[in-house]
C-alpha cells in the first residue's frame, strides 16, 4: 500500500546551509534504501515535507524526523493512502522557496502557516507539492 504523509516543522533558528545538506544527504541515503520518494520544501524558517512510500517504512521515518533537534514544532498535516506517487524519481527533492511566491501568498500558503488539516488530508499542501513537482523536474 502506497502511504503520502505531509508535515509541517519550525526550523531551528541558527539553521545553516550546511545543516541543510546534510538533512538532504541522510535523506536522501535511508530514503532510497526503503524505497520512499518525497519533497522538502524550506521557507522563512519553516519546512514542509511530503514522504511517500510504504506506511510502516514511512511511519518509522517519521517518528524519527519528529525527534530530530534540527526542527521543532512538527505538525501532522496530511497522512492517508495514495494512489500513485508524486515523486517516482526523487528519494528527496529540494526546493528553497525565494522568489516568485505571489501564487503561493495568494493560497495563504506562502509561509506554510495557513495550511488546514481535516480528516488527515491537506487539500492546499497537496496542491503545493504538486505544483512544485513540476518545478522540481525543470530545475
Amino acid at each position: 500500500m502506497l502511504f503520502q504523509l505531509i508535515y509541517r516543522s519550525k526550523a531551528k533558528p541558527n539553521l545553516t546551509d550546511k545543516d541543510l545538506e546534510d538533512i538532504l544527504e541522510t535523506a536522501r541515503n535511508f530514503n532510497s534504501s526503503q524505497n520512499i520518494t518525497g519533497c522538502l520544501l524550506y521557507h522563512k524558517g519553516l519546512f514542509l515535507q511530503l514522504l511517500e512510500g510504504d506506511f510502516n517504512a514511512v511511519n518509522q521515518l517519521y517518528n524519527g524526523i519528529r525527534k530530530d533537534t534540527r526542527h521543532s514544532e512538527v505538525i501532522t498535516l496530511h497522512m492517508q493512502e495514495a494512489p500513485d506517487r508524486i515523486y517516482n524519481d526523487w528519494s528527496m527533492a529540494f526546493k528553497e522557496l525565494k522568489e516568485n511566491l505571489a501564487t503561493l501568498e495568494k493560497n495563504g500558503a506562502a509561509s506554510f502557516k495557513e495550511l488546514p488539516s481535516q480528516n488527515n488530508t491537506s487539500p492546499l499542501a497537496q496542491e503545493l507539492f504538486n505544483l512544485m513537482s513540476k518545478e522540481v523536474m525543470n530545475d
